[in-house]
């Protein structure tokens, strides 16, 4: 028998062969998304809770994941909501962190418009997430891929029974289940590409929580739109969760307070000032806190903006006087102030490059560690800009923009074994490192939340800095013509003799 597998392997292309016998949990990963992970390099950048703050949210999401003994088990979905700016995505990232520290976390996906926000991926990723966590699973769901790779097409809700509820329920007969209550984290609900998919996410999951399909229960955080709003009250979902909401409010102004205090702390450390300076005064802190309004990314972006000017001093007076007498009683006053101050400090000639690249990275959904799409080489020659161009562009940005560069962390070797022969590949795994490659060219940006581009997208909050303005789609139009026309100029047809 020996001799006749020797025999077949010889006549057949090594190719062939590593296509044929290719592992079930290797195609899983291919039709996954790492990034979505909380612990993925693509999130370096990704929003903490600060030690000490919004301690009774988190408290409450562990006892919901380890109730006390003698209680009854609380059901098995929560669902966190709140606007935009009120720290749900902190929140979540951190208990991601704490409960993994636990051997409690089994997984968790975080959403981010034109990035992570493609549903046929959620499952994938959910599943490849935990086939690292119980090899018992990995090996079923190997199995299970290698004899029908068609699973990873089919619609989600078979994707859910296939890859998860099945394989954990034949585990759990044969006496290898994973024997402990453990949370899948999924932020960012609201940022899945469609709709309609955003609530059968939350009736799969619903359904198999009444069914106690899974031994798993699931975290949810995105902010209250109407339809993720109308599935969660629905009857047979809200029987199975536990509702919080993350409200603004000045409950949190001491958590806020706090957040602040160590944030202008490590401000003066950085400069190498000491710590007991008087600066700021209370009266300063007490005026940023007021202004918050209960948005912990209004104090986030203060800081930045604090730390990126010359003098600490005259740019904490600015915001403070500026966010003392807001223009208007909404809820973002205070954040449309700094994001207003932000704007106006552009000098004149730089604006409508600013603005356009303000245009460009909201339409491709470049923020909250999103940006990774395309490096700022290609945004920069979108832009008909160089190098140092673009960077002065951004630097006007400094406060609410994350600059990064990729140059000493990439590493081919994360995408697959490169002391191989590339036959050994999958198109799929040449496509990644295309796509990785070309993402990091020069760095890569993106704005640190999505509230800078709401209020750029909203005539009301931003006025003439609005980059959906009727001038401004004019502009960006003729920019883009003049684009198409210039990569024009360098094609030519095959056989016309032109280059």
């Amino acid at each position: 028998m020996d001799k006749l597998v020797r025999e077949y392997v010889t006549k057949q292309p090594a190719k062939s062969l590593y296509l044929r016998w290719k592992l079930g949990i290797d195609i899983l990963l291919e039709a996954s998304n790492p990034d979505a992970a909380y612990d993925s390099s693509a999130r370096d950048y990704a929003p903490r809770c600060q030690p000490g703050t919004r301690e009774q949210y988190i408290e409450d999401i562990f006892s919901w994941v380890a109730p006390a003994v003698g209680t009854d088990e609380p059901p098995p979905l929560f669902w966190m909501k709140g606007l935009a700016g009120v720290g749900k995505s902190a929140i979540a990232q951190t208990c991601a962190e704490k409960l993994k520290d636990l051997g409690k976390l089994g997984a968790a996906f975080f959403f981010a418009v034109k990035v992570r926000d493609n549903a046929e991926q959620f499952f994938p990723t959910i599943a490849y997430q935990l086939s690292t966590e119980f090899p018992d699973y990995r090996d079923l769901l190997d199995q299970r891929i290698r004899r029908d790779r068609t699973i990873l097409k089919k619609t989600m809700a078979i994707q859910f029974k296939e890859l998860i509820a099945e394989p954990f329920q034949e585990l759990e007969k044969t006496g290898r289940g994973i024997g402990q209550r453990m949370v899948i984290i999924i932020d960012g609900l609201d940022e899945c590409e469609k709709a309609d998919d955003q609530s059968r996410i939350v009736k799969i999951i619903a359904a198999s929580a009444r069914d106690s399909a899974t031994p798993f229960c699931w975290a949810f955080f995105s902010r209250p739109e109407p339809h993720i709003e109308a599935s969660f009250t629905s009857d047979d979902v809200a029987q199975v969760t536990y509702k919080a909401e993350l409200p603004i409010s000045g409950d949190a102004n001491s958590d806020i307070e706090l957040y602040l205090r160590s944030g202008f702390e490590n401000i003066l450390r950085h400069r190498n000032i000491p710590v007991t300076s008087q600066w700021p005064s209370d009266n300063d802190i007490q005026a940023l806190v007021k202004a918050s309004e209960g948005l912990f990314v209004y104090a986030a972006t203060a800081l930045r903006d604090v730390d990126q000017a010359e003098s600490l001093e005259e740019a904490l007076r600015v915001i403070c006087t500026a966010t003392s007498s807001p223009s208007d009683s909404s809820p973002f006053a205070g954040l449309n102030t700094v994001y207003m101050l932000i704007m106006r400090r552009i000098p004149s000639k730089k604006l409508p490059t600013v603005l356009l690249l303000c245009r460009i990275l909201c339409s491709a959904g470049s923020y909250s560690g999103s940006g990774y799409t395309s490096g700022i080489m290609q945004w920069s020659n979108l832009q008909g800009l160089s190098k140092i161009g673009f960077q002065e562009a951004c630097n006007q940005l400094s406060a609410v923009l994350h600059v990064h560069d990729h140059s000493d962390s990439f590493n081919p070797s994360r995408f697959g074994n490169t002391n191989r022969p590339f036959w050994h590949t999958t198109p799929a795994f040449v496509q990644e490192l295309r796509v990785h490659v070309h993402a990091r060219l020069g760095g890569s940006i993106h704005f640190y939340h999505k509230s800078f581009c709401d209020f750029l997208t909203d005539p009301t909050r931003s006025g003439p800095f609005c980059i959906t303005s009727s001038p401004m789609r004019n502009a960006y139009f003729k920019h883009c013509l003049e684009v198409m026309l210039k990569y024009e100029e360098g094609y030519g047809f095959q056989g016309s003799g032109e280059l």
